[in-house]
């Protein structure tokens, strides 16, 4: 006589047993070694003494249940374990490859976010080449964020302020996290990281330009009329450069008198419309078609480039670049007493903390500004 055929249950680690209770029924449980010890599982399913047919029907029922609760269970460890392999798997991806996702991602998306993890794939590749993501673990992310403080990182080959090697830093946790997130990896090692293990932000202070700065912008001509014109127009509604650049002027309308720019933000992809001041309005160029590009700017190193290039001819002794404009916008608002929520709001800021910096500067303007009549008198 041949072997008989085990089952789905006689092969399962989980083993089916029963418990003799006092009042003559039997309890079962399902019995699991891990690890040499025993783990037991009481489902609270009854056997009955089988005195009677029907007694012998509800124990083979019983029984099924029971059965079909261990199939469950032991097809859901293999699950678990090809989870687990699979997941093991992805984990030996290179850092630098898993980035590369995550860049076309963004790009995707039309964030412009992909182009601050190409440069820190460039960094990671200079800290330690050929990281896989398993091999990142708490130890790499203290290492690395002394790393990013120390080494000679800059063109001129210094270290980064701390300001950028904090930005660089909190770019590792937004990897780690959407690796986590994405099964990549089982365990997130930045969440093991206390605050003093980070690369601590330090207090903005945030350069603008003085009215006296920015109309000796607007006295003097340059020979780019289109990035003097864009840059002086930001001054007085405060947009970010990637809107300026993408403004067409199908963006600029009219409402009952009140001229308006309304844009999808880059940033955050969040819409935003803004009343533009006469002010603002006075440095559009000739209005063109609908789809055309406003201002029709260049990549923004050569942008920077022309800035520094005028700042110079206005004589101005300062570090020109497009962003200045839109701190200048935010430091006017505070300074007419704009509140901090109207002002979060025309910034296009998602709360009022990032806008509390401007307030901030124009305290400490005006602490200067007492201690100059202190020492007149």
């Amino acid at each position: 006589m041949g072997r008989k055929k085990q089952s789905k249950v006689d092969k399962s680690p989980f083993k089916l047993r029963r418990r003799k209770l006092t009042d003559g029924r039997e309890s079962l449980f399902i019995d699991r070694t891990v690890d040499g010890k025993h783990e037991y599982e009481f489902l609270k399913l009854y056997l009955v003494p089988e005195n009677s047919v029907k007694a012998k029907r509800e124990n083979a029922k019983t029984l099924r249940q029971a059965e079909e609760l261990i199939i469950a269970k032991t097809e859901n460890m293999v699950d678990d374990k090809a989870q687990e392999e699979a997941a093991k798997d992805k984990s030996k991806m290179l850092l630098s490859d898993f980035i590369g996702l995550l860049m076309e991602e963004y790009k995707q998306r039309e964030q412009p976010a992909h182009l601050h993890l190409r440069a820190s794939r460039t960094k990671f590749e200079k800290f330690r080449p050929g990281t896989r993501l398993c091999d990142i673990n708490k130890r790499f992310c203290t290492d690395y964020a002394e790393w990013l403080q120390s080494e000679p990182l800059t063109p001129q080959g210094k270290p980064l302020a701390q300001a950028t090697a904090c930005s660089c830093f909190w770019i590792l946790g937004i990897i780690l996290s959407a690796a986590w997130q994405k099964g990549y990896i089982k365990n997130n090692p930045w969440k093991l990281l206390s605050a003093k293990e980070k690369i601590a932000r330090p207090e903005s202070k945030r350069e603008f330009l003085t009215l006296d700065e920015v109309r000796k912008l607007e006295d003097t001509p340059y020979i780019k009329e289109n990035i003097r014109r864009a840059f002086l127009f930001t001054c007085y509604c405060g947009l970010r450069v990637g809107d300026v650049t993408d403004l067409c002027w199908s963006d600029i309308s009219v409402n009952g008198g009140q001229h308006f720019v309304s844009v999808v933000m880059q940033k955050n992809s969040k819409p935003i419309s803004l009343p533009l001041p006469a002010k603002a309005l006075s440095w559009l160029p000739e209005r063109g078609e609908p789809e055309a590009s406003v201002f029709s700017l260049p990549s923004h190193t050569v942008l920077n480039k022309h800035l520094r290039k005028w700042a110079e001819l206005a004589g101005l002794d300062r570090h020109l670049h497009f962003h200045l404009s839109r701190h200048t916008y935010g430091t006017m608002l505070i300074t007419a007493g704009v509140d901090l929520y109207t002002a979060s709001k025309m910034m296009g800021h998602a709360d009022v903390r990032p806008t509390q910096v401007y307030a901030k500067i124009v305290d400490r303007k005006k602490e200067e500004a007492v201690s100059l009549i202190d020492k007149v008198f």
